[in-house]
C-alpha cells in the first residue's frame, strides 16, 4: 500500500470519525436515532476502495467513536456495532448489483442499520417492546438514507479521490453508474 492511499485512507477515517461524533452531539427525538452522516464516507468508499478497506474504516470508527464518547463495551457499543456491520454488508451487495443507484444503496444501509441496532436492543433488554420504535425509525432512516445517499452521490460525480487514486496506481474501480436514478 503506497503512503498516498494510506494518507487517503487516514484521512477518510477521520471525515467518518468527526461526523459519528458530531452526530451524537446533535438532541433527536427519537433515543438512539442519529442522521447516519458517517456512512456517507462508507457508502463513497464501497464504490471507489476495495470493499475490505471500507470495511476497515467502518470498524475503525466504531471503536473510536465508542471509546470518545465513552460507550466502549457497553448496549450502545453493540448497538452501532451491530447496525455499522449489517449496514455494511447490504451496502456492499447492493453497490455491485448494477440495478440499484447510490441513493437506492444508501436507503437500503440506513434501514438494515436501524433493523440491526433494534434487533440487538430486543437482545440486550430481553423485551419486544422496543418493536414498537421500529415504524418510526424505518420512516426515519428512508429520509437519513436518501439524504446521505444524495450526498455521496454528488461527490462522486465530482470525486477527487477517485482522480488520487487512479493517478497511485492505474484505475483500480470498476465504472459505475452514479447518475442512475431511482
Amino acid at each position: 500500500m503506497s503512503v498516498k492511499r494510506l494518507a487517503i485512507l487516514s484521512l477518510l477515517l477521520s471525515v467518518a470519525i468527526v461526523l459519528s461524533y458530531l452526530e451524537s452531539l446533535i438532541p433527536m427525538f427519537i433515543p438512539g436515532v442519529k442522521l447516519g452522516l458517517a456512512n456517507v464516507v462508507i457508502l463513497i468508499m464501497l464504490y471507489e476502495f476495495k470493499f475490505y478497506e471500507a470495511l476497515l474504516i467502518d470498524l475503525l470508527r466504531i471503536f473510536i467513536v465508542s471509546l470518545i464518547i465513552g460507550s466502549f463495551l457497553n448496549p450502545v457499543f453493540f448497538m452501532s456495532l451491530t447496525g455499522g456491520m449489517l449496514s455494511y454488508l447490504v451496502m456492499l451487495i447492493f453497490s455491485r448489483i448494477k440495478f440499484f443507484s447510490v441513493v437506492g444503496t444508501s436507503i437500503l444501509g440506513a434501514i438494515s442499520h436501524s433493523l440491526g441496532q433494534i434487533i440487538i436492543a430486543s437482545i440486550l433488554v430481553s423485551s419486544d417492546l422496543v418493536l414498537y420504535y421500529l415504524p418510526f425509525i424505518l420512516l426515519l432512516s428512508i429520509a437519513s438514507g436518501i439524504l446521505s445517499g444524495f450526498i455521496a452521490r454528488l461527490y462522486l460525480k465530482r470525486s477527487p479521490t477517485r482522480q488520487i487514486l487512479d493517478n497511485i496506481n492505474g484505475s483500480i474501480t470498476e465504472d459505475i453508474d452514479i447518475n442512475k436514478e431511482e
